[in-house]
């Protein structure tokens, strides 16, 4: 089985405004936290109708973070950006679990809370 990343962190290019970004992307980026699945990322990206891939910008060897890029598309308007994934080692296919996985809630939202950017 391939091993499994999870998010450390989000970020824009440098000279990238947030403002420059679509209503779905920045409404996307809100519904992300620390320690989500690329699974569950690529997972929630569809349901909002956008196409996401991930490369990349250098190897990362398991345990350690590495930097990647993220690209979005909505079939009308691209944009790029950068995520920190950390790459956790997955289940070899001769040990399989035989008890449910732990899934990564997100966290309880203050409703105080003001939009990410």
């Amino acid at each position: 089985m391939a091993d499994i990343y999870l998010l450390a962190g989000l970020t824009l290019p440098q000279g990238v405004a947030p403002e420059s970004l679509p209503a779905t992307v920045t409404r996307f980026m809100a519904d992300c936290w620390p320690g989500m699945s690329r699974t569950q990322m690529i997972a929630r990206a569809k349901r909002r109708g956008l196409c996401l891939s991930f490369r990349a910008t250098a190897p990362c060897p398991s345990g350690e973070t590495g930097v990647f890029e993220l690209r979005f598309n909505d079939g009308a308007v691209g944009c790029l950006m950068l995520a920190r994934l950390q790459r956790v080692g997955g289940r070899s296919g001769k040990r399989r679990q035989t008890r449910r996985t732990e899934v990564s809630r997100p966290p309880p939202r203050d409703p105080r809370q003001t939009r990410l950017f």
